[in-house]
């Protein structure tokens, strides 16, 4: 390559860094809207100008006046509904909870993680991103190791139970796939949903290997921070097909 074109080549680059590379997710679906973690990742979309379409099996509940908001019936448990709610979407974001079902496979975030992967599918990696929520937990080192660590009240049997290894049940869902994906495991301390107050920095540190956690050995993080790391990863691609943690 002769110096002319060299220099011509940097100079296109130079000029190309001087703009900001287009937000990946313009379209977002949230699944799990109306919950806890749901509105937070939803008024932080919001916020971002996103086109955003929450589900939720009461859609009139929302109180949303944001003229990017639409409130859609659904529930991505059955396979129809995630048929016609994420076509032509950018990211889809899941923030489901459920603490009915006794069995892992059978918890609210595995099924929605099997639809999900078979309705995106033929999509391949031109599908849009999606973006879960799922569990801390599963950073420890082997399904075994996750259950010695597990709360008191998480004992085998109980629907708290089925709910943490429903996580692991997701996240085996999600690396079997071959769509794109990020399993988002928050730390069991997400200040400003039961305790703590929830600030909102913008910054979190994040960890595709352990634990983030702080000098002290804290691992937590407030409920807008781990939204805005949804956020982020929704609109860069960063992480896919990654499990991470976080921490502030």
């Amino acid at each position: 390559m002769n110096i002319f074109n060299r220099s011509k080549i940097m100079t296109i680059f130079l000029m190309a860094s001087c703009f900001s590379l287009p937000t990946f997710a313009d379209k977002i679906v949230v699944f799990g809207a109306s919950g806890d973690v749901g509105k937070k990742i939803v008024a932080e979309a919001l916020g971002r100008g996103h086109e955003v379409i929450g589900v939720s099996r009461s859609p009139e509940k929302f109180s949303y006046t944001e003229k990017n908001f639409s409130g859609v019936a659904g529930n991505p448990t059955e396979l129809s509904s995630v048929q016609a709610i994420v076509e032509g979407v950018d990211s889809v974001i899941v923030a489901v909870g459920g603490r009915t079902a006794t069995d892992p496979d059978k918890t609210a975030m595995n099924i929605t993680a099997k639809n999900l992967s078979q309705v995106l599918a033929p999509l391949g990696e031109n599908g849009p991103h999606v973006v879960v929520i799922g569990g801390g937990m599963t950073m420890h080192g082997s399904k075994e190791e996750m259950i010695k660590n597990l709360p008191p009240s998480a004992s085998a049997g109980t629907p708290f139970h089925a709910l943490f290894l429903g996580h692991l049940s997701a996240l085996k869902t999600y690396q079997a796939s071959t769509i794109n994906w990020t399993f988002i495991a928050p730390p069991l301390n997400i200040k400003g949903l039961r305790r703590g107050e929830d600030i909102r920095t913008g910054k979190y540190r994040t960890s595709t290997t352990d634990f983030v956690k702080d000098a002290e050995g804290n691992n937590a993080i407030s409920a807008s921070d781990l939204s805005a790391a949804a956020l982020d990863f929704a609109e860069s691609g960063k992480f896919n097909k990654l499990k991470v943690a976080l921490g502030d």
